[in-house]
């Protein structure tokens, strides 16, 4: 990987998951104009607890000289969800439990030990970069197909980041300047497949 950025070695190994991720049923109901209020609660449960778990990840690792450049809150989709799931589902939204790849998902990150902790960059590059991506036609979508506006949306929004161009690439360049110790690299794009 000497002559391949960090970032770039991650958009190319992580390009099949990606067009995978573009053909789920998931996606597929978003793009054919089938997004139902309900399916749309469920999505933004299940995130709820992998944005808390990385969220955490990242914050605990706030002041370590080689993870702090990724903790980055203006980033961060928690607080948004908690905004969007009391909007869709009610204040006792946290009595819908999330599907079970997503506590399956929350709880990986929850145990990277402390020696793995790099691997957190993996998901901060997965989830954030796509969100500040795909998020804003997925936004525009949900918003045609369930009527909403703001409320119920707060996910996709990112109000910190007046130039999503701009951060993402400040976020790539933060990936090539990440110091990796010998074999790092690979794991973390493994874990970005993962």
């Amino acid at each position: 990987m000497d002559t391949v950025s960090l970032s770039e070695h991650l958009r190319t190994a992580t390009a099949q998951a990606h067009r995978d991720a573009e053909r789920s049923p998931f996606v597929q109901l978003f793009t054919s104009g089938r997004l139902d209020r309900a399916t749309h609660a469920a999505h933004f449960r299940a995130l709820h607890d992998l944005y808390a778990a990385l969220e955490e990840g990242l914050e605990a690792f706030r002041d370590d000289p080689r993870l702090g450049a990724f903790h980055l809150p203006e980033l961060w989709r928690q607080t948004s969800l908690e905004a969007d799931l009391a909007y869709l589902l009610g204040p006792a939204w946290r009595a819908h439990d999330p599907v079970p790849s997503a506590r399956a998902y929350a709880a990986r990150l929850r145990a990277l030990p402390a020696a793995a902790a790099h691997r957190l960059v993996a998901h901060a590059y997965v989830r954030y970069l796509g969100d500040l991506s795909g998020g804003l036609v997925l936004r525009r979508l949900a918003a045609a197909q369930l009527g909403l506006d703001g409320d119920g949306l707060r996910f996709y929004e990112f109000p910190s980041v007046p130039d999503p161009a701009a951060y993402k690439r400040e976020f790539r360049r933060r990936l090539d300047a990440f110091p990796l110790a010998a074999g790092e690299a690979e794991d973390l794009v493994d874990e970005a497949r993962v």
